[in-house]
Parts: C-alpha cells; sequence; structure tokens
C-alpha cells in the first residue's frame, strides 16, 4: 500500500512553518533582503534604457548626463553586489542552523514516542526517513531561498515595471504565463504518485539493507546472500522504474514548456520593436523591454524547474513533518512531584490489554495480582501468555486497554514517565549493548556513577572476565557487544541494573539462552540483590525460581495459578506441576 500523493497545499505549509518555528525571524528577514535585491537590480535595465535614448537623441549628445548615468549604474551594481553578499550569508547563517537544529528535533521527537510506535515501524525506515527528510528540507529551503523566492520577486517587479511603462506589452507578456502555470500544475499531477511511491520505496530499500546487515551472521549461516541481495535489487528495480517513468514525463513536459516561453518571448520582441519603428518607444525603451521579457521569461522558466524539485523535496519533507505530528500513545501529565520516592508496591486490578484498538484479541484478560515492596515473584508460564506484556505496562511502555495499575497506591498516570522509569531497572533476554567501552556500558542508566560504584556494581554481576579484557573497564566491546559472549552480556545488563539501585527490578528471560555455568553466575548474581529491592522474575526455567516469595502462572493472558513454589507443587493438575514435569523429564526447555 503505497503512502498518499504529496500535495504542496495548506496543511502542508502550515505544517512546515510549524517545523521552522525557531527560524522564523531569520525566513523573514530573508525575504525582505530577497526583495530588496530584486528590487535593485531592475534599476540597472532601466539606467541602460536611459543610456541608450541618451545616445540615441537627435541632436548634441549630453556627455555629462551620460556619464552620470553610467557612474550611477557603476554605484547600483556595487549596491546590489553588497545586498547579494549579505543576504547569501544570512541564507548560509539559515541554511546551517537547520542542517544542525532539525536532527536534534527528529532525534528527540523519536525517542520521545511510544514502544509501540517503534515496535511498528522498521528501525531502517525510520533511519531514512530522517536523513532523507533532513536533505530534503534543506534542498527545499535553498531551492525556496536562492531561486523560488527572489524568481517569484523577480517576475511580479518586473511585470509591474513593464506594466508602468506599457499596458500592452505587459498584457503580451502575462497572457503566456496561465498557459505555462497549467502545464507546470499538469505535469506534476502525473508525476506526483510515482514521486510518493518511489520515497516509500527508498525507506523500504534502506529496510531491508540495514537487516541484512544487522542479521549478517543468520544471513551468512544459513546462505542466504543471494536472496537477501534480489531482494534489495528487487526493490532498486522499482525504484529505476519509477524514476525512468518521471523523467520521461518531465522531459516530455519540458519540451512543451520552452516553446511557450519561446513564443512570448518573440511576440514581445516583435510588438516592441513594432512600437518603436512606429515611433512610440524609443530605442531604449525597446531594449528595455527586451531585457525585461527574457529575464522574466527566462525566470518563469526557472521558477517551474524550481517549482519541480521544491515538489521532489516536499515528499521527503512531509514525512518528516508528518513524524513531528506523531502523537505518543502515552500522555505525561504527573500530579505526583518527580522527587517522589517509589517503594515498589505493585497492584494490578482488572487490567485487560490489547495491543490493538480495533482487535478483539486480548493479550491480557481481566489480570488481577499484587506484589509487596521488597518482595521477589515470579511470572511463568508457557510462551505468548502475556508475561512480558505485564512487565511493558509495568514500565508504561503501553497503557492498559481497561483497568488500573497502582504504584504504591498510586495510578501509574500520576507520576512524571521520566522520573518513574529511572526508578525502575530491567534484565531482557537480549541485553542491548552499545559500541562503547565496558564502562559506559554499566554506567548507561546512571551516567553521573563514580568509578567505585561502577566497579561495586560489576562485582555483584560476576564481571570477573574484565581482568582478561585489554583495556579493563575502558574496552571497546564493538557494535551489539560483538566482542562479548552471551552470558558476558548478560552479565553487563545486571550491572547496568544494579548501578541505577532501582525500587523494582525486573529479570526478563535473563538466563534462558545461557549455559549452565553462565546461569549460575546470573544466578548468583540475583541472590546477592534480592530483598534490596522488589524483584519481578519471568523465567522459563522454573529451577530459577523455586526460592520466589510468590509464583504466578500466567496462562492466555490470565492469572492461572499463584502461590508458592509448594504450594503450586501440591496442585498435581495444576499447569505450574506440569510444567516442572515435563521440565525434569526433558521435554520442555
Amino acid at each position: 500500500m503505497h503512502s498518499p500523493q504529496t500535495q504542496i497545499n495548506k496543511e502542508f505549509w502550515q505544517r512546515l512553518w510549524l517545523v521552522l518555528k525557531a527560524f522564523r525571524k531569520k525566513i523573514i528577514l530573508l525575504f525582505f533582503m530577497i526583495s530588496i535585491f530584486e528590487m535593485l537590480t531592475l534599476i540597472s535595465p532601466y539606467l541602460l534604457k536611459l543610456i541608450i535614448d541618451a545616445l540615441t537623441k537627435l541632436g548634441q549628445i549630453d556627455i555629462l548626463k551620460i556619464i552620470g548615468l553610467v557612474c550611477l549604474m557603476l554605484a547600483t551594481d556595487v549596491l546590489v553586489s553588497s545586498v547579494h553578499y549579505f543576504k547569501d550569508r544570512k541564507i548560509f547563517d539559515f541554511l546551517i542552523g537547520l542542517e544542525y537544529q532539525l536532527p536534534i528535533t527528529l532525534q528527540k521527537k523519536l525517542v520521545s514516542l511510544s514502544l509501540g510506535y517503534h515496535e511498528k515501524e522498521n528501525t531502517g525506515n525510520k533511519i531514512i526517513k530522517v536523513q532523507r527528510g533532513v536533505d530534503k528540507l534543506s534542498e527545499l529551503m535553498v531551492n525556496g531561498c536562492w531561486e523560488f523566492a527572489p524568481t517569484v520577486t523577480q517576475i511580479i517587479f518586473t511585470f509591474a515595471s513593464m506594466l508602468y511603462f506599457n499596458l500592452y506589452v505587459s498584457l503580451i507578456f502575462v497572457v503566456f504565463i496561465p498557459i505555462f502555470i497549467f502545464i507546470t500544475f499538469r505535469m506534476n499531477r502525473i508525476t506526483n504518485p510515482w514521486r510518493s511511491q518511489r520515497h516509500e520505496e527508498y525507506e523500504n530499500a534502506s529496510g531491508i539493507l540495514g537487516q541484512s546487515i544487522i542479521n549478517i551472521y543468520t544471513v551468512q549461516s544459513f546462505a542466504q546472500e543471494k536472496k537477501e541481495t534480489q531482494k534489495y535489487q528487487g526493490i532498486r528495480d522499482r525504484i529505476a522504474a519509477l524514476e525512468g517513468r518521471e523523467w520521461r514525463v518531465v522531459l516530455d513536459y519540458n519540451l512543451l514548456r520552452n516553446i511557450i516561453i519561446d513564443i512570448g518571448r518573440v511576440t514581445v520582441i516583435l510588438y516592441s520593436a513594432y512600437l518603436a519603428w512606429q515611433g512610440i518607444i524609443t530605442i531604449g525603451s525597446l531594449v528595455f523591454f527586451i531585457t525585461l521579457s527574457e529575464t522574466a521569461y527566462h525566470a518563469l522558466f526557472r521558477l517551474s524547474r524550481t517549482y519541480d524539485r521544491l515538489i521532489e523535496s516536499s515528499t521527503g519533507v512531509q514525512r518528516i513533518t508528518n513524524l513531528l505530528q506523531e502523537k505518543s500513545t502515552i500522555v505525561n501529565d504527573p500530579v505526583i512531584s518527580p522527587r517522589q520516592k517509589i517503594y515498589g508496591q505493585i497492584e494490578f486490578k482488572n487490567v485487560s490489554f490489547s495491543y490493538r484498538q480495533d482487535s478483539k484479541f486480548k493479550a491480557l484478560k481481566n489480570i488481577n495480582l499484587f506484589i509487596n515492596p521488597g518482595e521477589t515473584v515470579a511470572l511463568v508460564g508457557p510462551s505468548g501468555g502475556g508475561k512480558s506484556t505485564i512487565i511493558k505496562l509495568i514500565y508504561r511502555h503501553y497503557e492498559a486497554t481497561t483497568g488500573e495499575i497502582i504504584i504504591d497506591g498510586q495510578d501509574i498516570k500520576n507520576y512524571d514517565l521520566p522520573s518513574y522509569r529511572s526508578r525502575l531497572a530491567i534484565v531482557p533476554q537480549d541485553v542491548e549493548i552499545f559500541n562503547a567501552s565496558l564502562k559506559e556500558n554499566i554506567a548507561y542508566g546512571n551516567p553521573n556513577a563514580a568509578e567505585r560504584e561502577i566497579r561495586e556494581a560489576a562485582a555483584i554481576a560476576n564481571i570477573d572476565f574484565v581482568k582478561l579484557l585489554d583495556n579493563g573497564y575502558d574496552t571497546l566491546v564493538g557494535e551489539r557487544g560483538i566482542r562479548l559472549s552471551g552470558g558476558q552480556k548478560q552479565r553487563v545488563g545486571i550491572a547496568r541494573a544494579v548501578l541505577v539501585k532501582p525500587s523494582i527490578l525486573i529479570f526478563d528471560e535473563a538466563t534462558s539462552n545461557l549455559d549452565t555455568h553462565s546461569e549460575r553466575l546470573i544466578q548468583k548474581s540475583i541472590e546477592k540483590i534480592s530483598r534490596q529491592q522488589t524483584m519481578i522474575i519471568i523465567a522459563h526455567r522454573l529451577s530459577t525460581v523455586i526460592g520466589a516469595d510468590r509464583i504466578f502462572v500466567i496462562n492466555q493472558g490470565q492469572v492461572a495459578e499463584s502461590g508458592t513454589h509448594e504450594e503450586l507443587l501440591k496442585n498435581k493438575g495444576g499447569i505450574y506441576s506440569e510444567l516442572l514435569h515435563l521440565q525434569a523429564i526433558g521435554e520442555l526447555k
């Protein structure tokens, strides 16, 4: 399904004006300087008219007048050059500021959007949307500042000058403009859908390229290099076909536009020459009209080409204006001070949740559970039962569809979101490692931590492998932690979580992919920090949660059973007992 075609309409300009909010004063100043510059450029042709009239005047030639006019023309040219210089400096300042600020604004917007948005959108698509959007907005502004605005202003002032000096010449000039505009709009109506499709395909191509590189280990392990190349080539083929179709139409319509301009120019020249032959206008006026018509028609064609480029740029720009208009599904409207301490009491009251509002399928159905501060609880059950969804709701990555989530007696929505999340920490199944030093990765959640605190957290997490690294804690671990094993990444994740000193600590399948030795080290780390905060452990290996204060069995979005290990074991026909039995005989890992 393709995106709707881009239209430069009122809504587009309103959105663009919002994007450029921080630069509005600069833009207004630029347009003022552009107007002054274009008005000044008309003085020299008029002075040339006066010089020619003085030279062709019957009788004695006034040398002093001619010298004066030449000096005035020279002074005007110097003034025009000076205004042009300062105008270009302002344009450069504006564009540099825009190219600096806009990516920051877009990155800030992206990281502020809820997890639901990011789980729906391809990472490569988002990156190319920002990169191409910034490039296209820069192109739009370059064309707007250096081409579109000056050219429009030039045409208006040129037409006004022609109208002032001769009504009929100006009418001949203007009669061809509607035909020219019609051809330009017609061309863009034809090419707009292809252009929108092409931009969408660019994003898809970036997504596929990114995925093939990110997952290069899997691609090469399964010998699927050819398949990935074919997928990427298929999209590039579609892009090439769309570009070819678009440019064939553009070239055809450019021929028509050139013909219209040539007819207009010749008509103005012939009529002006006729007026001069009849003695109605002077030779100087003839040259003046020819100069103005040449300038105006060239400007008109340049304007049409600039408009084409504006349309091309606007497709990418519309994507970032849409991104900036995107609303987070999580509204941060706190009524509690950000400094409010959190003790870790968690309560779900009749909580149901669907990932899609229009979906009948519920990931959670009428969940009720209560966790005391400092308690260690486990969430177990078959895959897809809703365990990780509960964690996402505790983190407030999503809002409950119905019911309430209460933290320390307060609705979770009452807390300041960044402050609340800073009191939580999670060790996921796949710990995300940044291309930075080991120390920076451990301190990610608490970047102001002292060296001593980082080492203490590392000791709790059993990061003994630091002694084997060339530069110790300053060793770069590579993109996605390529230089670390799975167990080492998990221990970095634990140290990162411990360093935050959270009120609620979550282990989400933290040992599911580890060997026995690594799992034991992780278990030791968990034992060291238990009782220091509320702890929630999601696990498939039930042997890792036997010591939990309480165990909740989550199945098909519901709390099927709850109790201690011993209590659940007594229910011989229960889910927990059955899962434990299957693991004991090796049928369920």
